[in-house]
């Protein structure tokens, strides 16, 4: 690494700095405990999962702006790892039951260990094609699946759901474009999220996120 590439890095680390320790308090304050460390997928290869990365704050309040929820709504993160989306859900008073499915048991029994306190929360410690989504009616997926397996999670959805369902998806660079024109699926926006600290963008390949709204009466 060259001496422009350090400075840079030491910048961003150094902007980062002061996002990381608000992500680090929000999540001492809800969870009593910092989600922030990343951990990398030991299912790959037999599962096309990805590693654990938690999702910072500003970035979910970005996502889920402008969004409504009711009681009877029933939120699942898909590959919640830790829970930070768990836990931003709690922290912006989502209405209705709050369900984590996380493949890794290591990972899952960190958000089962902090999540105890909220009765509204669930975490399911298994593989997410498993489950059967027909009660769901708002999700989200950070990215936890490979492209091949994320087009068979779709095709899963698509034959359990008999309502409407509410989809948001992190970093959808790699797999969002397979929803483009599928019956059934309506974009409701796609977005990229970034912030600038002087030159330097503290999300620095600007991260993609689209909403859907997935209807199988017009499948």
């Amino acid at each position: 690494m060259n001496n422009k590439k350090k400075l840079k890095q030491k910048l961003i680390t150094y902007a980062l700095y002061p996002i990381t320790l608000y992500d680090t308090i929000c999540d001492i304050i809800i969870c009593r405990t910092p989600l922030y460390k990343y951990v990398p997928s030991k299912y790959r290869e037999s599962h096309g999962a990805t590693g654990s990365e938690s999702t910072r704050y500003w970035i979910l309040k970005d996502i889920f702006k402008g969004s409504d929820f009711s009681s009877d709504d029933v939120f699942i993160d898909v590959g919640c790892g830790k829970g930070r989306v768990l836990a931003y859900m709690i922290r912006s008073h989502f209405p209705g039951k709050i369900i984590g499915i996380e493949l890794n048991d290591d990972v899952a029994n960190i958000a089962k260990i902090w999540s105890k306190i909220y009765n509204q929360i669930e975490i399911i410690s298994g593989d997410a094609m498993e489950y059967n989504y027909k009660d769901i009616t708002v999700m989200f997926l950070g990215r936890p699946f490979l492209p091949d397996m994320f087009h068979n999670f779709i095709s899963k959805l698509e034959s359990e759901m008999d309502h409407k369902l509410n989809f948001y998806y992190w970093v959808d660079q790699q797999s969002g474009d397979y929803l483009n024109d599928r019956p059934g699926w309506t974009m409701i926006r796609r977005e990229k999220v970034f912030k600038k600290f002087g030159f330097i963008y503290l999300v620095p390949c600007a991260q993609r996120y689209s909403v859907w709204e997935y209807d199988p009466s017009k499948k």
